[in-house]
């Protein structure tokens, strides 16, 4: 099993993040792989009672990062991950790294009314390997939200993918309800050039916390403000 040598990752790698127990790697890359015929697979097939909107023709494209490389903790040398702002902190006598993260969110345009779908997901890479994955964490879809209290996505909907060829498809769909919410100092519509992740919040029924909802605060987890800001990076046409 792949594990990761930072306390500050535990919390929030159970929520995000899945590993396999034979780390290898599998041909992926993001551009060609998460293309318009993934999206509208992903789309077409959902089982979402929420994500209702099946004609959408474009979706924007956010993304975040993290690296897994040296850094000194405690008198000591150590893994640790940090958001792509801060690999200025890795140690300087210990190059190189283990893992990359790219944690994507994908937003769908929404007609007539609906409401904007979402899809989140994490790739792990080999280290300065941009065509290949070592792991998939679930795949997220449901809705971008806003009510007085503040914007949110909220998942209806789990799961994974599976290699088809060279292809890649949606397969094992569930229910499974989860918020992620917004900070509203950052954007929080389908236009919006960023957004930001604050905090997630698991439903009474999750296998954590017994019978009571969790909420998993982000910045205290990961110490760090700057780690889930989801920055604009492309458009996908779906539809001409």
């Amino acid at each position: 099993m792949l594990k990761l040598n930072s306390s500050k990752l535990i919390i929030f790698v159970l929520v995000a993040l899945s590993y396999s127990c034979t780390v290898r790697k599998h041909p992926f890359n993001f551009n060609r792989n998460i293309d318009h015929t993934f999206l509208q697979s992903v789309i077409s097939g959902s089982k979402s009672i929420l994500a209702t909107e099946k004609n959408a023709t474009s979706a924007r494209v956010y993304k975040a990062g993290f690296l897994q490389g040296w850094m000194e903790q405690n008198h000591f040398v150590d893994w640790a991950v940090l958001s792509k702002q801060r690999k200025n902190e890795f140690t300087s006598y210990n190059r190189g790294g283990k893992s990359e993260y790219d944690v994507y969110l994908i937003l769908f345009d929404a007609k007539n009314g609906n409401k904007n779908s979402f899809l989140f997901f994490t790739v792990q890479r080999p280290w300065l390997e941009t065509d290949a994955a070592t792991g998939f964490s679930p795949f997220y879809y449901g809705i971008l939200e806003s009510r007085a209290s503040g914007p949110y996505l909220l998942a209806d909907e789990t799961f994974s993918i599976t290699a088809k060829g060279t292809t890649y498809a949606p397969t094992i769909r569930k229910s499974n309800k989860l918020y992620f919410l917004l900070d509203k100092q950052y954007g929080a519509s389908f236009k919006s050039d960023s957004l930001r992740i604050e905090k997630v919040v698991l439903t009474q029924d999750n296998q954590l916390s017994d019978n009571k909802a969790l909420v998993i605060s982000v910045d205290d987890v990961l110490g760090d403000k700057v780690s889930l800001i989801m920055r604009y990076e492309d458009t996908i046409i779906l539809k001409p």
